[in-house]
């Protein structure tokens, strides 16, 4: 069946298929609703076996993808151009250390 939703609510529900076990977030405009539709399947029992963690900055929320990454968890984090840049040391750890997916939601594209 077909349905029609905007284009972040889809971005949850497909992240919430693959099934993540850690989720950090910290909401920073335009991916906020894709990091509240994840906390409400967390919340609501859709998403099991997935711990939702709310992080202070966007460098934090890489930080913690990358910790949890490493140690073997299916990790997920959205950010928008301007928390990109706020991550900036942390991405050179994150390509020194993990595989990862990463989407940014200002710009569409997607880094595997």
């Amino acid at each position: 069946m077909l349905k029609q939703i905007e284009g972040s609510h889809g971005m949850a529900e497909a992240v919430g298929l693959c099934r993540p076990e850690v989720i950090c977030a910290y909401p920073i405009t335009p991916q906020t609703h894709i990091v509240e539709d994840l906390g409400v399947l967390v919340k609501g029992g859709q998403l099991t076996d997935c711990e939702f963690i709310n992080v202070e900055s966007e460098f934090a929320a890489l930080s913690v993808a990358i910790g949890s990454s490493a140690a073997g968890a299916r990790t997920y984090t959205a950010t928008a151009s301007q928390g990109l840049l706020f991550m900036a040391e942390a991405v050179y750890n994150l390509g020194e250390l993990c595989k990862n997916s990463h989407h940014d939601a200002r710009t569409g594209r997607k880094d595997a």
